[in-house]
């Protein structure tokens, strides 16, 4: 630094020029001060450049076309990433000019190239979600469903391997050996799959639940004892809404090996119920009320007639029993049932009133033995 021309030309006085030529640490006072400016000019810079970016990210974003795929990559918060990388660069020019010592100068250089790589990989990681909700959009337009299984998962799979290819050429160019590093963990890798066996039986289960499609997100469906909505097919478990709103993860290992019943692509719905009539009803009423039943039933649009099935079936040990069968065509969710039900067994309950037959409920006739002689009690 030609400290003297700075004197002569009235910016420094001798005492401030002969202060910045002193060493410190092996590093003249006037590149400390040099590195202690670039170091604040980047931070200042950081709110400067997010509120520019910002407002560039929103500009950009209106203008762009709605089915494109900038649309969706410009509604995602960008100007974080943005900004760091580009104070990254300006702090990387500074370090070159300034040619600190070696040491001092690669460690700084391992700092910055870290928040740049870091941050790299986080626009790569924004982009791929970018990517995931354009094939959303164009699955919904399509029809397939795919958004809500596949395509999620594929978005995730891509992220988890752009985070680790990214630190490891990030390791890579800071000068550590991955290659090594890989062939140490291969000497482990039979500890390291015998504990993670569990986990890659449940990635392996997840991707044959994605492929096979036993069920998709939003269907009703029955594994073991549990039953409920599904909400979410992750890497490791699927999560299920139940009746009583609590939410149960279950390994995805276990999904692909039980039993799935899946209620919601039922084409029909069937409804068995059994009716108990009084033992004193006479036949001719029996039959009376069967008919007025089997004739609700056909008279119901939801229901289908070829379905229906009315009969006195069964001597029970307090009812006479008579089996109503019938299918509901068309009926997806479980309030339709339950309302279409509610309807024909209240109608039910009107026809046994209308034909003065009774139902019948539990009871029990005690005879008592006295003397040689029963009574009933």
């Amino acid at each position: 630094m030609q400290s003297s021309f700075l004197v002569t030309e009235g910016f420094l006085t001798a005492e401030m020029a002969h202060l910045l030529e002193t060493t410190w640490i092996a590093v003249p006072n006037w590149k400390w001060t040099a590195l202690a400016a670039l170091i604040a000019l980047g931070l200042v810079l950081l709110p400067v450049l997010r509120l520019i970016f910002g407002r560039f990210r929103r500009v950009m974003h209106g203008r762009q076309d709605p089915q494109g795929f900038f649309k969706y990559f410009f509604s995602l918060p960008l100007e974080r990433p943005w900004s760091r990388i580009l104070v990254a660069l300006i702090w990387l020019a500074g370090l070159d000019n300034l040619e600190l010592t070696p040491n001092l100068n690669k460690y700084l250089q391992l700092a910055v190239h870290l928040m740049l790589a870091i941050n790299l990989i986080i626009l790569v990681h924004r982009s791929i979600t970018a990517v995931g909700l354009l094939f959303e959009r164009i699955s919904r337009r399509t029809g397939t469903g795919l958004d809500q299984q596949l395509i999620p998962f594929a978005v995730r799979s891509l992220q988890v391997l752009v985070v680790v290819l990214g630190f490891l050429i990030t390791l890579q160019n800071l000068g550590v050996n991955v290659v090594s590093i890989l062939a140490g963990l291969g000497l482990g890798g039979l500890a390291l799959a015998l504990a993670a066996q569990d986990t890659a039986a449940n990635v392996f289960g997840s991707i044959t639940i994605l492929f096979d499609r036993p069920f998709k997100i939003g269907d009703s469906i029955r594994i073991g004892n549990t039953e409920g909505v599904v909400e979410a097919i992750g890497f490791r478990s699927t999560r299920i809404r139940t009746p009583y709103n609590s939410l149960i993860s279950i390994p995805n290992s276990i999904v692909a090996k039980e039993q799935v019943d899946n209620m919601e692509v039922r084409p029909r719905r069937r409804i068995r119920q059994t009716l108990g009539l009084l033992y004193e009803t006479p036949p001719a009423k029996v039959h009376e009320f069967t008919a007025r039943i089997r004739q609700i039933l056909l008279e119901n649009k939801h229901v289908d007639p070829k379905s229906v099935l009315v009969a006195f079936n069964h001597f029970n040990a307090a009812s006479l029993d008579v089996l109503v069968n019938f299918h509901l065509p068309e009926v997806r969710t479980q309030e339709l049932e339950l309302e279409i039900t509610q309807d024909l067994f209240c109608r039910f309950l009107e026809a046994a009133a209308t034909l003065g037959v009774e139902y019948a409920y539990p009871t029990q006739t005690v005879y008592l033995k006295r003397d040689g002689s029963a009574t009933i009690a």
